[in-house]
C-alpha cells in the first residue's frame, strides 16, 4: 500500500507541474514608450567625395596626368581644382575600386573659366572600364565656358552597332561666381543614361537618353582636351576649373530605406512565446500588441509630406520606398516617425543634411526605442 501512495502522489506532481506550465503567463517584453534616437548602420552610397581632406584620397582616386607641365590638380578650399594652359589631353582624377552595379545616379558639382581659344573642356564622366571586369564603355557632360554662357555637350563610347548619340548641347547662362550641378542617371531596367544639368528653371537634358551597357561603374573628373578648332593665329588659352560634392548612390524608384527598430543597447523589442508568429511587443501600459500594431513614417524634412509607411512583421525591420519623395538629388534631410495605433512614439526623428552627409536611397538605420 505505502508504495501504491508513492506512485499516485509522484503522479499528481507530475501532474501539477504540466499544468504549472501550460498555465504561466507569456513573459512580455520591456515596455515601449518613445523613440528616442536614429543611426545610420549602413551607407546606401557607393561614392562620397567633398574634397575637404588636403591631399587626394589614394583609396578612391589616382592621378591621370597626361600634361603636367601644362596641368595642376589639387585639393584646396574644399574642392578639387585644376588648371590648364594650352593644347591639353586627359588631366584629373580617376575612380578607383569599379563597384558591380548599374541602377544608379551620379552627381556633383563643377565650374569652369577660360581665357583665350580654343577653351578646354571639363568632363563629368562615368565610365564602365576597369580592365578585365568591364569594357571601356562610358558617357559624360562636357562643360565650355562661352564668357557670359556655358555650354554643355554630351560624350559617349557604346558597343558597336548601338543607335549614335544625337550630340545636343545646352546652352545656360554662366554668372561670375556659380558653378553648375550635374546629374548622370543610369537606369539598370533598361540600362538607358539620362544626362542633365541644373539650370535657374529647372533640369535640362544635355542629349537624349543614351543606351549604355555596363557591369561595373567609377567616375572620373578631368579636363578633357580644348573644344573647337585651332585658330589660325594662336592665342595662350588658360582654364581654371573645380569639381565638388561628387557622388554615386543607387536609384531612388528601385531602393529603399531600411529602418531597424531596437533597444538602445541594440538588443531586439520584440518577444516570440512558443515561436509563435507575429512577434509580440509591448505598450507603456505593459498590455501585450501584435508587432505590426507598430507603423513607421518616412516624412520630408519638415514633417509636412508622408514620403513613405510601413506596417512589417519581420523582427522590427521596416522597407520604406521612395519613388513619391520630392527629392532630384541625394542626399537628403528626412524626419522618421514611428506609431502605435496612430499615435507617435516619442517625438519625430530627424536625418540632418550636411554637404554630402544624409539620408541616401539603401541606407539602413536603427531606431532606437525605449
Amino acid at each position: 500500500m505505502k508504495h501504491t501512495i508513492i506512485l499516485i502522489a509522484g503522479s499528481l506532481l507530475a501532474a501539477t507541474w504540466i499544468r504549472g506550465a501550460d498555465s504561466a503567463p507569456a513573459q512580455l517584453p520591456k515596455p515601449l514608450t518613445a523613440a528616442t534616437a536614429v543611426r545610420l548602420v549602413e551607407r546606401g552610397a557607393l561614392l562620397i567625395e567633398d574634397f575637404e581632406a588636403p591631399e587626394m584620397n589614394s583609396k578612391i582616386w589616382r592621378l591621370h596626368h597626361r600634361n603636367p607641365d601644362r596641368t595642376t590638380m589639387r585639393q584646396q578650399g574644399g574642392r578639387l581644382e585644376l588648371t590648364a594652359s594650352g593644347f591639353v589631353q586627359m588631366n584629373g582624377f580617376w575612380g578607383l575600386g569599379g563597384v558591380k552595379h548599374k541602377d544608379l545616379v551620379m552627381v556633383g558639382e563643377m565650374d569652369v573659366r577660360s581665357t583665350g581659344a580654343p577653351p578646354h573642356r571639363l568632363a563629368f564622366h562615368l565610365c564602365g572600364g576597369d580592365g578585365a571586369r568591364s569594357p571601356d564603355n562610358w558617357v559624360e557632360i562636357l562643360m565650355v565656358d562661352l564668357g557670359t554662357t556655358a555650354r554643355f555637350l554630351a560624350g559617349i563610347s557604346s558597343p558597336v552597332g548601338f543607335k549614335p548619340l544625337k550630340n545636343l548641347t545646352v546652352e545656360l547662362p554662366h554668372p561670375p561666381g556659380e558653378g553648375f550641378l550635374c546629374r548622370i542617371e543610369l537606369n539598370g531596367d533598361t540600362n538607358m543614361a539620362d544626362l542633365a544639368v541644373k539650370a535657374a528653371d529647372g533640369w535640362k537634358r544635355v542629349c537624349e537618353p543614351v543606351e549604355l551597357p555596363l557591369r561595373t561603374v567609377h567616375a572620373e573628373l578631368k579636363f578633357y582636351g580644348n573644344h573647337g578648332a585651332r585658330p589660325a593665329i594662336p592665342t595662350e588659352v588658360s582654364s581654371r576649373a573645380w569639381f565638388d560634392n561628387v557622388r554615386i548612390y543607387p536609384r531612388s524608384q528601385s531602393h529603399h530605406v531600411g529602418i531597424n527598430l531596437v533597444r538602445a543597447d541594440g538588443g531586439e523589442i520584440w518577444e516570440r512565446p512558443g515561436g509563435g508568429w507575429p512577434p509580440i511587443i509591448a505598450d507603456a501600459a505593459g498590455k501585450s500588441r501584435k508587432i505590426t500594431d507598430l507603423k513607421v513614417e518616412l516624412r520630408t524634412e519638415d514633417g509636412a509630406q508622408l514620403i513613405a509607411s510601413a506596417v512589417s512583421s519581420n523582427f522590427g525591420f521596416y522597407l520604406l520606398p521612395l519613388k513619391e519623395a520630392p527629392w532630384d538629388v541625394y542626399p537628403a534631410a528626412a524626419q522618421i516617425v514611428v506609431l502605435l495605433d496612430g499615435k507617435p512614439l516619442g517625438k519625430p526623428l530627424r536625418i540632418e543634411r550636411n554637404g554630402c552627409e544624409g539620408l541616401y536611397p539603401d541606407d539602413v538605420y536603427q531606431v532606437v526605442i525605449e
